[in-house]
């Protein structure tokens, strides 16, 4: 039977005007996810991806919108 999964939506309002979405996990710590890497002052935030990942510098970004939870089975 598969497992049900819920993950945070975020969008990320860059200062070029770009918004990325990114999910996290939902049941992790808040400490532990994008906001807890934000407060304690990382200046990179290290998005994983299906291929490769990708790396966004925290001062690049204008706010973060915390939109949704999505469930995956």
């Amino acid at each position: 039977m598969n497992e049900v999964k819920h993950y945070q939506h975020f969008e990320l309002h860059m200062k070029n005007g770009e918004v990325v979405s990114v999910y996290e996990d939902y049941d992790i710590p808040y400490e532990k996810g994008l906001i807890g890497d934000f407060k304690r002052g990382k200046k990179f935030l290290e998005v994983p991806d299906m291929l490769c990942g990708y790396v966004i510098p925290f001062d690049q970004i204008a706010f973060i919108a915390i939109t949704d939870v999505k469930k995956v089975v």
